[in-house]
């Protein structure tokens, strides 16, 4: 049976108001009324934890504005971004795989909003809905090129051109050339410290790419960016873009895209 707290649902999906995470979107209308009834709009406030590393996963955010972090644990006390999720993704999605526990902890960056469905009935759901299930599948491997993709990229290349190609990833993600985010932030997403985040803003200011002030920093030179930003940003774009126009090729497109990774990690560490 479904939980009586999704009884009512949402209520409020139209023909004019899609919702705004890109995968639910992509569902045919028919699949998207089934599952309305189970989701809750929650609000993300910045600094929140959505979940803990080695709890229980209870829920899963479909992310429909702001940015959450996906954190793994370096030390007992620092912890080092791996992913970053906007509204084209989600929180939770390991549960697929029947994993019970969170691999990593999920941090809000930026706040915003999401979908909320409980874990119980998304798996009560998905043999109803085999496009919600291949969605969340290509979403997840995704979500392991680009932790594959930013460990690579830690390791090889310097900061300024690492903040470039996050800033590019968080205005993807968002759709929004203004981001709410601070230099303790985005040290922490970097996993630098917060005068070497300071010194790769200044230099990125000087060249005009944004605009910044306390607490946000605004894109004004797109191009400039992608210019700086190392290639990974780019090597990630072309993953993504390669699953969206798939369908019969996506099983290949997984296979190379993560064999490629490997081979950048390897080079990467020698």
């Amino acid at each position: 049976m479904w939980t009586e707290e999704n009884q009512a649902g949402l209520g409020l999906r139209g023909e004019t108001a899609p919702p705004g995470n890109l995968l639910l979107r992509a569902l045919p209308w028919h699949d998207l009324k089934l599952l309305d009834r189970f989701l809750h709009s929650v609000p993300l406030t910045q600094r929140r934890v959505l979940q803990h590393a080695g709890f229980p996963i209870e829920y899963v955010y479909f992310i429909e504005e702001g940015l959450v972090s996906a954190l793994a644990k370096a030390d007992d006390c620092d912890a080092v971004e791996v992913g970053l999720i906007g509204r084209d993704g989600i929180v939770g999605n390991t549960v697929i795989l029947g994993a019970q526990t969170s691999t990593f902890c999920y941090f809000v960056q930026i706040g915003g909003s999401a979908l909320r469905i409980g874990v119980e009935d998304l798996n009560r759901v998905l043999p109803e809905l085999p496009r919600l299930r291949q969605a969340l599948q290509g979403y997840m491997h995704l979500s392991l090129v680009q932790s594959a993709q930013t460990a690579a990229c830690s390791l090889r290349h310097p900061c300024e051109q690492r903040l470039a190609s996050w800033l590019l990833m968080a205005r993807d993600r968002s759709d929004k050339d203004q981001l709410l985010i601070t230099q303790d932030l985005l040290a922490r997403s970097l996993g630098v410290r917060r005068p070497t985040v300071s010194e790769a803003l200044k230099s990125l200011q000087q060249r005009g790419v944004f605009v910044k002030d306390r607490g946000w920093i605004r894109i004004l030179d797109r191009a400039g960016l992608e210019r700086i930003a190392c290639r990974c940003y780019r090597t990630m774009c072309r993953y993504g873009d390669a699953w969206k126009r798939s369908t019969a090729g996506r099983k290949t497109i997984a296979a190379l895209s993560l064999i490629c990774t490997l081979f950048e990690i390897e080079a990467a560490v020698q």
